[in-house]
């Protein structure tokens, strides 16, 4: 007869989970703070204690393991948008399976409510688990990271200052043809609240391709290429952006600021490209 020390399990799940969990944010090319990824762990550890319960029908036990793991990274990442989201969950399921498969070559000792116990030692299988994690960091090593997480800024435009979540895209070339200023693409609908009145009737006008009533506030429009075609994008001039990090500040003023629609669905409200992204030091 096997026998469960609930102290052994939680601690080598909370240290498997947090290592899924940084790894999985290190694929999807998002970061989270310490004391989110150890709620994040600890719910994950948690969770498993499912194992001790009656047996529940499949419905129900399925039910559980995917609310479990969608709530463990929600706790460590938040709400990043659907889509980044679901990238998340996904890794941290298929490291999780990558795990219980490499860990399967024991012989099994317990499962119930679709989660195993594995007849192995909490050495063996912590040392399973930092094997993956050095895998995943060997892995983007040699091929590269994904796209690095948006980070927190404040773009100040039209005498007002909004938060905004600042991304660095290597694609994105957007410029003023006529000055040359840098250009940053932000999402009307994250920052439309923080502008005044008077910037907000002339971008909404804008987008609803009508002609601004009142001062025009400089607004001038910049011709931007997509995959779905080219288009036209209102700017307002005299942008600037301020990014914290500690002790350190960093500082562009004199930019253009492009609007395009939406919020912050994507886990980014502001884009960036690469020169103005060195200089902001991202």
């Amino acid at each position: 007869m096997k026998v469960l020390y609930i102290d052994e399990l939680l601690l080598v799940n909370f240290t498997a989970g947090a290592a899924f969990l940084l790894a999985a944010g290190l694929l999807a090319g998002v970061r989270c703070r310490g004391a989110r990824l150890a709620a994040g762990a600890a719910l994950g550890a948690a969770s498993c204690l499912v194992l001790l319960a009656p047996a529940l029908p499949l419905p129900l036990a399925l039910g559980y393991k995917l609310g479990a793991g969608a709530g463990t990274v929600a706790l460590a990442y938040g709400w990043p948008g659907p889509r980044v989201f679901l990238r998340l969950c996904g890794w941290y399921v298929a490291l999780n399976l990558l795990l219980a498969g490499a860990a399967g070559l024991a012989p099994l000792g317990h499962t119930a409510n679709l989660t195993a116990y594995l007849d192995i030692t909490p050495g063996r299988l912590l040392a399973g688990t930092a094997g993956v994690y050095l895998a995943v960091r060997a892995l983007l090593s040699f091929l590269g990271r994904p796209g690095g997480a948006a980070v927190p800024a404040v773009l100040e435009v039209a005498g007002a200052q909004a938060g905004v979540l600042a991304f660095y895209d290597s694609g994105f070339t957007l410029a003023d043809p006529v000055s040359g200023r840098a250009v940053v693409l932000v999402r009307y609908g994250a920052v439309r609240d923080a502008l005044p009145p008077e910037a907000r009737g002339v971008l909404d006008a804008a987008f609803a391709g009508q002609a601004p009533e009142g001062p025009v506030l400089g607004l001038r429009y910049l011709v931007c290429g997509t995959v779905a075609g080219r288009t036209l994008l209102p700017a307002l001039p005299g942008a600037a952006l301020t990014r914290r990090a500690g002790s350190r500040v960093w500082r562009e003023t004199e930019l253009l600021a492009a609007f395009c629609p939406g919020g912050a669905e994507e886990g980014w409200t502001l884009l960036l490209g690469s020169e103005l992204a060195g200089r902001m030091g991202l």
